[in-house]
């Protein structure tokens, strides 16, 4: 009986197989024939290996081209013109592939919603509070917490303190997203040492990222298991599931809360909009609260965490641009009475080179995102069947050598150039993505960075610690980037305090 069901098996799997290969609708895409065949090898490269398999992917683009078949169901695009296409918006209708749906394990979150018109909707319950003017009004908040920073900076100063970069930002990241989400902040920046407990759950839930998209269960059946297996297993994964239950009393906190207020009160918070009395009860569950919560937390954290480790890093790196950015803010400071604002700091040529470069320099972006357009894309000579799931790197994207001449090199000058020349790289720089399921969060992101950044300039220099470029390079992909020991960014410190 055994042996009858190994037969049965294998047969399906070499059935599966040969279908793939010269029957599916991708059979005529460029690509491997290992890759098209079957999953087994990015399962191989991912989960087994660690995050390997952008790698491959890069590979196969230099091999075969622009557009490759990498998996049985997917194909991934190395042209930054045809971005726009797949990553559409407006009427063009983009769904979720279901498989990298389930990567998060928060499957009723709106990152998570496969459906277009379901996405767009519970994107909606939100989407006023990441307006550009909703951060502007939280920018009072913003500079407060970035206040509070540069006061832990000084104590770190004169206690000689070593500092990790994604965790000294994830406090303020932090500190930020919790008070906006729930009307009370976390208070990670006033915890000595800057231990960022939130930080270290985000990438315990990175780092099983890719064995969630093939077991989908997984994340139900860690919160089961005691927390010694868990620490053997992965420390940080321990994090993770305890964050799991302090978001989930979170969520029934803002939920009886709400149930309780002046429901035709205007919403103060996210949880405010989340529970909104309008929304139907299926959209106010605990387990869509508690995704969306961790979503929220999860955006808000740990991508302006990495983005600001990789600006100290090219600071600390390249002394000639950080004079330049002190230069430039000095001109601006001198005429004003108080800290710059986000405008005004906008308003900086250089400084905003500065920032567009370091988003596109060692992006940490190394999922595909992929989209699911429900029309057929013509790339060329290809007709992409519609129901096609398709996606871009975009670490391979920022480092196109036809948009980004030397794009290894590190220089904020060239977006000046560009635009002096009539060019705009902004339309190339997808670090948040685009289109309808574009990053909901980039106008927080942006007023953190401008805010910091500007701070961070006018009062410390600073220096890394047993840390260099090398370690923002990508080499392994759990959904964003990290280093070989599974570890991203550097280690700096205080060397001097200019100000105060």
């Amino acid at each position: 009986m055994a042996a009858g069901f190994v037969v049965v098996v294998t047969a399906y799997w070499l059935g599966k197989a040969i279908y793939n290969l010269y029957f599916h609708p991708l059979a005529k895409f460029p690509g491997p024939r290992w890759a098209a065949a079957s999953y087994l090898a990015e399962f191989y490269y991912d989960v087994l290996c660690g995050g390997q398999y952008f790698k491959k992917v890069i590979q196969m683009h230099e091999r075969y081209g622009p557009l490759v078949r990498i998996n049985p169901h997917e194909l991934s695009f190395d042209d930054p013109i045809f971005y726009d296409k797949v990553y559409a918006g407006g009427g063009h209708k983009r769904e979720k592939d279901a498989g990298h749906a389930a990567m998060s394990g928060m499957f009723t979150a709106t990152i998570s919603t496969v459906d277009h018109d379901l996405h767009r909707q519970r994107r909606g319950y939100v989407a006023n509070f990441f307006s550009k003017k909703s951060i502007h009004d939280l920018e009072p908040l913003i500079q407060k917490k970035v206040d509070i920073l540069v006061e832990r900076l000084k104590e770190a100063y004169h206690s000689g303190q070593t500092l990790v970069g994604v965790l000294v930002f994830g406090s303020l990241a932090a500190d930020i997203i919790t008070h906006y989400a729930y009307g009370e902040s976390f208070e990670e920046l006033n915890k000595p040492g800057f231990p960022c407990e939130l930080e270290r759950g985000v990438k315990g839930l990175l780092l099983s990222l890719h064995a969630r998209r093939y077991f989908p269960a997984m994340g139900r059946f860690l919160s089961r298991l005691p927390k010694w297996v868990l620490a053997r297993m992965q420390p940080d994964v321990v994090v993770y599931v305890e964050l799991d239950a302090k978001v989930e009393e979170y969520s029934k906190k803002a939920l009886k809360k709400r149930e309780a207020g002046d429901s035709s009160a205007k919403a103060q918070t996210l949880f405010d909009a989340l529970v909104d009395p309008h929304i139907s009860a299926p959209e106010k569950t605990i387990q869509r609260l508690k995704d969306e919560s961790f979503l929220i937390l999860f955006a808000g954290l740990d991508t302006t965490a990495r983005f600001l480790t990789v600006m100290v890093c090219c600071m600390a790196t390249y002394p000639n641009v950080l004079a330049k950015l002190r230069a430039e803010l000095r001109s601006l400071t001198d005429t004003l009475e108080s800290k710059p604002t986000w405008s005004q700091l906008e308003a900086l040529p250089y400084l905003t080179a500065f920032i567009n470069e370091s988003l596109r320099f060692q992006c940490n972006f190394t999922g595909r995102f992929p989209r699911v357009p429900l029309e057929p894309l013509v790339y060329k000579d290809w007709v992409i069947p519609p129901r096609t799931t398709i996606g871009a790197i975009p670490h391979l994207l920022l480092n196109h050598p036809d948009i980004f001449p030397e794009p290894k090199t590190f220089r904020p000058e060239r977006w000046l150039e560009a635009k002096a020349r009539g060019e705009y790289l902004d339309r190339y720089l997808i670090t948040f993505t685009k289109g309808s399921r574009a990053c909901l969060g980039i106008n927080l992101a942006y007023a953190e960075l401008y805010l910091s950044v500007a701070a961070l300039v006018q009062n410390f220099e600073m220096e890394l610690v047993d840390s260099s470029i090398e370690n923002i390079i990508p080499y392994r992909d759990m959904g964003l980037a990290f280093d070989k020991e599974y570890n991203f960014g550097v280690n700096f410190k205080i060397s001097k305090v200019l100000q105060g």
